[in-house]
């Protein structure tokens, strides 16, 4: 995991598409984030009754996306709590997870290459996220019933402007949300939307 931060941070310290002209902002961004996560179980064979979104927050720390040029990468090291619910006629039922989320992302920039000008860009990458806590319903779940390593796909937009961003974002789980022997044949995974603030520190 540490490699490949380490990788994502020596690529975008280097302009995607170097044409000899006098750049405006170094490459390699660093700054911090934070934000709200919405997440929602998401599971097969109606596993899941009456699935409902669970509101929690981020905070952390992003670095890279090479603001200079077109095409960039950027990472992440955040503190994430991810909740969601299910509900039935009988009882109710709330998942709490704390991660730290590591999102490897490739960065797509449009608009101006100059801070203090407008700036669009597109975020595609792989999230892992790495478990420290979980709870049902207020309780610690047992260490055999929930992964400790989840993967997904991340994908979103933002805009930028003097130091200031927001993104808009969307992963997707690619792996169960439980260990296998919890899994019984059931498949759900924790799909999460987040509405992100940044501010950028070069």
């Amino acid at each position: 995991m540490t490699a490949v931060v380490a990788t994502a941070m020596v690529l975008a310290a280097a302009p995607a598409f170097a044409q000899g002209q006098t750049q405006v902002n170094t490459g390699l961004g660093i700054g911090a984030l934070g934000g709200a996560t919405f997440s929602k179980l998401a599971c097969s064979e109606g596993d899941c009754p009456n699935p409902e979104s669970g509101t929690g927050y981020m905070f952390g720390i992003w670095f890279g996306g090479n603001r200079d040029g077109r095409v960039g990468l950027m990472g992440e090291v955040s503190y994430a709590t991810k909740k969601a619910k299910l509900s039935d006629t009988e009882e109710s039922f709330e998942l709490s997870k704390t991660y730290v989320e590591i999102p490897v992302l490739l960065r797509i920039n449009a608009g101006s290459r100059q801070r203090d000008k407008p700036s669009f860009y597109f975020l595609v990458g792989p999230v892992f996220d790495i478990s420290i806590n979980t709870k049902q319903n207020d309780i610690d779940a047992p260490d055999d019933v929930y992964q400790g390593l989840e993967i997904g796909l991340m994908a979103g937009a933002g805009f930028e402007v003097a130091r200031v961003g927001i993104e808009g974002r969307y992963s997707w789980a690619l792996r169960n949300v439980l260990q296998t022997d919890a899994a019984e044949d059931g498949n759900a995974k924790l799909n999460t939307f987040s509405i992100v603030f940044k501010v950028r520190f070069n």
